[in-house]
């Protein structure tokens, strides 16, 4: 655990996902519940690419496919997306946006651009363009210009296309991260989950809150994974003799050699993430994503 190389909490992907994760939490007190970041996504992308099916929205807004559905009738009911058949194809659905979804869009634009005033904070207007850069270089290998469309001509002036916004290229980036972790390392146990354990081996006996909090992880979720881990026996909750209400965490035996297999494929992930930086960006972009993640 020395090593700080094979460390999850000294790597730029912990780093990515601790600012995703501050992106989340502004948007969420900024936005209120109006709609998710996945949903303005799927609006934005139909606001500029009307008629397209929803996995050509998917691809072109970086959401994955097994989730654009959900998202899409959720907004459906909320009379916001409208679906019609081609009449080039009754096979393929056409989706548009209501007349309700765009003056929604125009009302919540100024809102969205206080997050990501917010999210750039900590950095410099040359420091916020050059990370930006990066984080569109790191996301997935498709094309993320023709994806999302650079050069689309705005719609409608108040509401600018999804390049605008620097949260989107953070959530690329991150989803890239997530899938080469999928990848390279493992399918069941996420990135999240392989954080806290990595929290939990080096301070045995940790209470969940402290965990949670160096691991960059809401308290909720973190207490969620220790059920988990606990009920496959890889993880140990006692309470604590001091104070019954807080439970004391340790991996067994079983949960230590499962994280010890996993730290030992991570490097493969970091490679992967950051290859396609120059290697003198790659500390730069790490250093500036820290101040964005507030860590």
């Amino acid at each position: 655990m020395n090593n700080k190389q094979t460390s999850m909490l000294t790597s730029s992907g912990f780093a990515l996902a601790a600012a995703d994760q501050v992106s989340t939490a502004l948007w969420r007190n900024t936005i209120n519940n109006r709609f998710t970041q996945p949903q303005f996504l799927a609006l934005n992308g139909l606001l500029y690419k009307p008629g397209i099916g929803h996995y050509e929205l998917a691809d072109r807004v970086g959401v994955d496919r097994a989730t654009i559905g959900p998202i899409l009738k959720r907004l459906m009911e909320q009379a916001l997306v409208e679906r019609r058949k081609d009449p080039a194809d009754s096979r393929r659905s056409m989706l548009s946006l209501s007349s309700e979804a765009h003056d929604l869009l125009a009302e919540m634009a100024s809102l969205v651009e206080t997050v990501d005033r917010q999210l750039m904070e900590p950095l410099s207007a040359a420091e916020q363009a050059a990370l930006v850069q990066s984080w569109a270089m790191l996301s997935e290998e498709n094309s993320l210009q023709e994806r999302i469309g650079f050069d689309d001509q705005a719609a409608d002036p108040v509401i600018p296309p999804l390049a605008h916004y620097p949260w989107f290229f953070l959530r690329q980036a991150c989803r890239n991260y997530r899938r080469l972790w999928r990848e390279r390392v493992d399918e069941n146990i996420s990135t999240s989950l392989f954080t806290l354990m990595e929290v939990v081996a080096m301070k045995p006996e940790i209470d969940i809150r402290t965990a949670a909090q160096l691991a960059s992880i809401e308290e909720s979720n973190a207490v969620r994974m220790v059920m988990r881990m606990v009920r496959t026996r890889m993880m140990r909750d006692p309470r604590d003799p001091h104070d019954a209400r807080r439970s004391l965490l340790s991996l067994t035996a079983n949960g230590l050699a499962t994280f010890q297999a996993l730290q030992a494929r991570f490097p493969l992930v970091q490679r992967g993430l950051t290859q396609k930086l120059p290697p003198l960006a790659v500390e730069e972009f790490h250093r500036l994503t820290r101040l964005v993640a507030r860590l």
